[in-house]
């Protein structure tokens, strides 16, 4: 016999992905997705609080980023959780937000949970208020393994696409502390240039894994 049965927003961009996605998870008879959306402005117009358990958002969508979704959603519920899906790694930025969410952020790479069965255990387990954190196969960048967790959280979140406000906001620092974070990133990782701005050279070095000459 079924009990509770968890409500599902899906938030993922492309249409097929989204659909495809959506029937995996409604084979498990313990999910219902309840909101199939494109993007985050249909996330933050259509999810009121109290009337889903997960949100399942792609970490980059068109019109924003996943963790600005996952945020501004858990800002209305805080008893929303919040599970972030993307095409490689993301961990990082699940684990710099753990301290400050109100519930445990989950993250699933494509990569390394390709089944549905396995995403629709992940979502229940992040309704039950575990943290499922699935790693890709990125390896970090030059110069990641000498900062410190704080500098570390804060360039995960850059990475995502996050203002230096928000990414204080969302780990209880202030802008200044950011700003301060920043710059001792930019001189290990050797994000200088003449034609790119530091933040983003050290952003594309996070997400790709390779130097900032050899991302940009």
């Amino acid at each position: 016999m079924v009990g509770r049965v968890v409500r599902v927003a899906l938030v993922v961009d492309e249409a097929l992905s989204r659909a495809a996605l959506a029937q995996g998870l409604e084979d498990d008879p313990r999910l219902a997705v309840v909101h199939r959306l494109a993007g985050r402005r249909e996330a933050l117009d259509r999810v009121e609080a109290r009337t889903v358990d997960v949100v399942v958002v792609e970490d980059a969508l068109a019109d924003g980023t996943g963790v600005e979704v996952g945020l501004r959603l858990q800002e209305r519920d805080h008893d929303l959780a919040v599970l972030l899906l993307s095409g490689g790694d993301a961990s990082d930025v699940v684990l710099a937000l753990r301290d400050r969410a109100p519930r445990p952020w989950s993250h699933v790479s494509r990569r390394t949970c390709p089944d549905p069965g396995a995403l629709a255990r992940a979502v229940v387990a992040a309704a039950d208020g575990h943290a499922v954190v699935g790693r890709g196969d990125a390896a970090p960048p030059p110069g990641l393994a000498g900062l410190t967790p704080a500098q570390g959280a804060v360039l995960a979140l850059v990475a995502q696409g996050l203002s230096n406000r928000a990414v204080a906001r969302a780990l209880g620092l202030s802008p200044r502390s950011v700003e301060n974070h920043l710059a001792v990133v930019y001189r290990a990782l050797g994000a200088t240039g003449p034609d790119v701005s530091p933040r983003v050279l050290a952003a594309l070095a996070y997400r790709t894994g390779r130097p900032p000459r050899a991302a940009g």
